[in-house]
């Protein structure tokens, strides 16, 4: 009987060895990335609930506004396997308009006096944020984003690996970060 459950427990651990490997990689990202949504569905859900009625809600957004730059910055930061890479470009262009849009939150609310040039700029860099992390998501869970101003062409035949969003035939890798006029800019590798 011992020997039964020796060979249970090394078959076992061999079996889980072979399933590491490559897929350890891909099973790491993705439990860092359901671990970035969560933690965006609780900032999105206590931006929600801040009470504008207190005297500090400014402040109390602010950190929120902050601690969701970092969470962003912590997502771009992370290691995207071969099957998601072009996820990676969006990841850092969510990080950078987070960036911008929590920089103009601060510089709307902080003045000596209120600027809603300022807030209306952080409004569309926040916008953009998002629109990013929701094409994220898709592609995550496999579908391709679609709408007005978006393409998407495959290279070497894989469907995420290797793949651009906004980038035609036509466009140079110079010119595939240029802002594409609707609110979005194109990704380049």
């Amino acid at each position: 009987m011992k020997k039964f459950r020796g060979l249970v427990l090394w078959l076992s651990c061999a079996l889980f060895l072979m399933g590491c490997g490559e897929d350890e990689a891909l099973d790491a990202y993705q439990a860092d990335m359901e671990t970035f949504f969560a933690h965006i569905a609780e900032f999105d859900e206590n931006i929600n609930a801040i009470d504008t009625g207190q005297e500090d809600y400014v402040a109390q957004l602010l950190e929120y506004l902050d601690a969701l730059d970092a969470e962003v910055a912590w997502m771009a930061e992370l290691e995207v396997p071969e099957q998601f890479s072009v996820v990676d470009n969006l990841a850092d262009e969510a990080s950078e308009n987070m960036r911008q849009a929590v920089s103009y939150f601060h510089m709307a609310y902080e003045a000596e006096e209120f600027n809603p040039n300022y807030e209306e700029a952080a409004r569309e860099y926040y916008q953009r944020a998002n629109i990013r992390l929701q094409y994220i998501v898709m592609l995550l869970h496999g579908e391709i984003p679609e709408g007005e101003g978006i393409t998407y062409t495959e290279e070497d035949n894989s469907i995420f690996g290797d793949g651009y969003l906004n980038k035609s035939d036509d466009d140079s890798e110079e010119g595939a970060g240029e802002d594409t006029g609707d609110g979005t800019e194109g990704t380049q590798e």
